[in-house]
């Protein structure tokens, strides 16, 4: 595949990866959950075609020397176009998935509320220092020791 064959796959793969990340935005944002499940495969398959692509013109970096400034330039515009709809997706996906363990936990806590069910401290709770860091402290005891 000639050099700038590699360049044209790269960009094209770039484009069609952001149509559809515009599309799961725009879904994500409208709180059409049920309608992102359709754009999974096709986003899988993109993905994997834009990192094949990315993948080439990393193993041959020469390949952009093929471009003239202008191409350059444009692809330079469309990598940060691309990155810029990469993050705003992935902070509409993290949005989401805040917001949807949020009200998990509302309802968890909700049931056990209603069961009288009391919750666990946290095992993820501040770590004892020194000798507490080892032992329970209802069943420490303490030894003295008369020889000294």
């Amino acid at each position: 595949m000639d050099a700038k064959q590699i360049v044209i796959g790269f960009a094209e793969s770039m484009n069609g990866l952001m149509e559809i990340l515009i599309q799961e935005n725009e879904l994500i944002q409208s709180r059409k959950y049920a309608d992102l499940k359709s754009l999974q495969s096709r986003k899988i398959q993109l993905a994997k075609g834009y990192e094949e692509a990315q993948r080439q013109v990393e193993s041959d970096l020469e390949v952009l020397n093929a471009l003239d400034e202008n191409e350059r330039t444009d692809l330079r515009k469309l990598y940060k176009r691309f990155r810029d709809v990469l993050a705003q997706n992935m902070l509409s996906l993290r949005g989401a998935h805040d917001a949807t363990d949020r009200i998990v936990k509302l309802i968890i806590d909700a049931v056990k509320e209603q069961r009288g069910v009391k919750t666990a401290p946290s095992a993820f709770g501040r770590r004892g220092n020194g000798y507490a860091a080892y032992s329970n402290p209802q069943s420490a005891s303490i030894a003295f020791c008369a020889d000294s």
